[in-house]
């Protein structure tokens, strides 16, 4: 009777073990998604070796743009041009800064000026543009009608559609509140069929994360395809990786940057590679993002370092825009610039997301090659203007457009060719040489197209 009492008793103690195993497991889950999945990565770590040669660290800076001022706007127009010509990567590239821009507290003519002032810094070859949306309690029609609005006026100055003879639309998305499909609740999104209906729109790929709480997918430091269930939120929260040698497979890329957890007098830290004036890119920081070894599956002598910010926000600058920012360029080039353990690459996310492309189709070697792989360069890295325009074809030393104002309205041109003739529905035309590049003023004469011709400035 007593041995049948202990089993009894040591069975019921195992389940209850058990039991409390499990709600543990759950709690965990629900306040950390991400952690058993780090903890796992962390005592398994990946065993593939990387080819011979030098590893190659892609470097990208995204950013939660969102201003409610012109003197942000105008912070950011005076500063980065400088700072970032102290630093060039293996490439000679100066540092790349991609803005997710999303204006809550402006109409749509400052809206249209901001991103005439990002499409100056584009055009400039200081980064990209892409867009960034809070929305709430929205539906599927709701969403889709602010979504394209953003697109379409994102597209008057020549970001997110692409160059060439067939243009497309083409954009990177962040999520406001990091609640990518609906994935914090009706009152942070309400759409449980986004990643979908983002891949409809052009979406490329989402970068939102990692970020925190719920929102946060139990996939960590990895680049994945979610797949998505229209009935459900949060289906990013795991998904095919990205491999080499395999197709695509799912709704949308997630891009993920690198989560990292250390102690500091024994206290855990999460780090998520948000860049404030709280949390500065120190170079202890640095290190870790590089060592969480984001790449694709297959070739992991490329690495990708997605870290972001919300630069618009006057106490971050000085980490964002100051000495900080210098000091983080100044060890990445030091410490993983040396040709021969590291070649540094600054990238824009459509860059990188071309070379992870390039990956998966098997490309190897330099990563610099594929950076326009599959979503070539957006209109405004050859095509400026003052006035609002349409894309129909723009390339290096071509454009045809149609301005979206009314006839008589002055406008001013930039755009990368030299001798360049202007055609079609513009009179008053002047063209003056500058370096590298032609500025064309004019008077729009009707609602036609107006072409500019010229010769390709090399290099």
């Amino acid at each position: 009777m007593k041995k049948r009492i202990l089993i009894l008793s040591g069975l019921f103690l195992l389940v209850a073990a058990g039991v409390g195993v499990f709600k543990f497991t759950q709690e965990i889950e629900a306040r950390y998604p991400w952690l058993l999945n780090y903890a796992k990565d962390r005592v398994f770590p990946s065993s593939e070796v990387k080819s011979e040669g030098p590893k190659h660290i892609l470097f990208t800076f995204v950013d939660h743009f969102e201003p409610h001022d012109q003197a942000a706007v105008d912070r950011w127009m005076k500063t980065y041009p400088s700072a970032a010509d102290k630093h060039h990567d293996a490439d000679g590239r100066v540092p790349q800064h991609t803005w997710f821009w999303y204006f809550s507290e402006s109409k749509d003519p400052e809206k249209l000026h901001f991103l005439q002032n990002l499409a100056e810094l584009s055009y400039q070859g200081y980064g990209e543009v892409e867009l960034h949306l809070h929305h709430f309690n929205d539906t599927e029609k709701t969403f889709l009608e602010k979504i394209n609005g953003m697109i379409q006026l994102s597209q008057q100055t020549g970001a997110m559609i692409t160059s060439g003879e067939r243009p497309q639309t083409a954009f990177g998305f962040i999520h406001g509140l990091w609640s990518l499909d609906n994935s914090r609740g009706p009152g942070a999104c309400g759409v449980n069929n986004e990643l979908i209906l983002l891949r409809r729109v052009g979406c490329y790929a989402d970068f939102t994360h990692p970020s925190w709480g719920v929102m946060t997918p139990k996939t960590v430091n990895r680049l994945y395809y979610a797949i998505d269930d229209p009935l459900q939120p949060k289906s990013y929260d795991s998904g095919p990786e990205m491999t080499v040698g395999h197709p695509a497979s799912g709704d949308l890329l997630i891009f993920e940057g690198p989560t990292v957890l250390h102690f500091n007098s024994l206290k855990p830290q999460y780090d998520h590679g948000d860049v404030t004036h709280i949390d500065l890119p120190t170079l202890e920081r640095v290190d870790d993002w590089v060592r969480s070894n984001i790449h694709v599956r297959g070739r992991p002598e490329w690495v990708f370092v997605k870290i972001f910010t919300h630069g618009a926000l006057v106490e971050d600058h000085e980490a964002v825009l100051g000495e900080w920012q210098n000091s983080m360029r100044s060890y990445l080039e030091k410490r993983y610039n040396d040709g021969k353990n590291y070649v540094l690459h600054y990238v824009t996310a459509r860059e990188a997301y071309n070379i992870a492309k390039a990956a998966e189709a098997g490309k190897s070697g330099d990563p610099n090659l594929y950076r326009d792989f599959l979503i070539p360069p957006y209109v405004n890295h050859f095509f400026i203007a003052s006035a609002p325009f349409e894309t129909i074809a723009v390339s290096a030393g071509h454009a045809t457009v149609r301005f979206l104002v009314p006839a008589g309205t002055a406008a001013k041109v930039r755009m990368r060719a030299e001798q360049v003739v202007v055609s079609g529905e513009a009179e008053q035309v002047k063209v003056e040489p500058g370096k590298r590049e032609s500025v064309i003023t004019l008077v729009t004469r009707g609602s036609g197209a107006v072409t500019f011709a010229g010769k390709k400035v090399s290099g």
